[in-house]
């Protein structure tokens, strides 16, 4: 297996083992990747804007050496709903388990709710 890395406007956000570039370009197209990297957050923007296209790339050393150093849990899996197969190379943030109003339910109550 080879590694990957899926590149968004120049910059690194993920790093996968892939069995060939077919495969690699395969798994751009996994459609829980691809919303998360809409959703999911660095620096306060979405990883990708959902247009920009996605390069595919050798990781640079330090890439490489994060993919490496992945916890054992990170194996591929075909699976939809898996994303262990993935490695993010960015600090990330999901915004959608903030919830900032007061009450117990998990809908963002606006003024006067």
């Amino acid at each position: 297996m080879t590694v990957y890395v899926a590149e968004v406007s120049g910059r690194g956000v993920i790093a996968f083992e892939a069995a060939n570039d077919v495969d690699a370009a395969t798994r751009l197209t996994d459609r829980t990747l691809l919303r998360d990297l809409r959703v999911l957050q660095n620096e306060g923007r979405s990883l990708w804007d959902g247009v920009s296209p996605i390069g595919l790339r050798e990781p640079s050393p330090p890439e490489l050496e994060i993919w490496q150093q992945r916890p054992v849990t990170a194996k591929a899996s075909l699976s939809d709903d898996d994303r262990s197969w993935r490695v993010y190379l960015v600090a990330v943030v999901d915004p959608t388990e903030f919830d900032d109003d007061d009450d117990d339910d998990d809908y963002d109550d606006g003024p006067g709710d």
